[in-house]
């Protein structure tokens, strides 16, 4: 799986019921083959998916409110069930700048059925 067909996955996993109360926008970056960056605005139930490069960065600052990395074989891993979002978080395999409480509200809509990130 590489990285457009990972981000293919999430867009299929998506969960509008439980991104209701959520209105933020991510920059979820896939390192390795065929990697990149995406653009991700959740609002009210709804997840955009779009294709970003980082030369677009403003003041070398993307426009979002949480930043995900992670290398292409470890997503592949989480989105297997082979390892939790909570312990790909926590063991820094999964990387997350800006606010926590974001990235963890991503486990409900996108791996429903697996510990919270804390």
């Amino acid at each position: 799986m590489v990285g457009e067909q990972k981000i293919e996955e999430l867009r299929k996993r998506f969960k509008p019921e439980n991104a209701r109360n959520l209105s933020a926008t991510y920059l979820i970056t896939v390192h390795g083959e065929s990697g990149g960056a995406w653009l991700t605005k959740i609002s009210e139930g709804t997840c955009e998916f779009t294709p970003y490069d980082r030369t677009q960065d403003k003041d070398g600052v993307a426009p979002a409110d949480c930043l995900i990395s992670v290398a292409a074989d470890d997503l592949e891993l989480i989105l297997n069930g082979k390892m939790s979002a909570m312990t790909a978080a926590l063991s820094g395999v999964l990387s997350i700048e800006g606010e926590l409480g974001l990235a963890m509200q991503l486990v409900p809509i996108f791996f429903e059925g697996q510990a919270p990130f804390i």
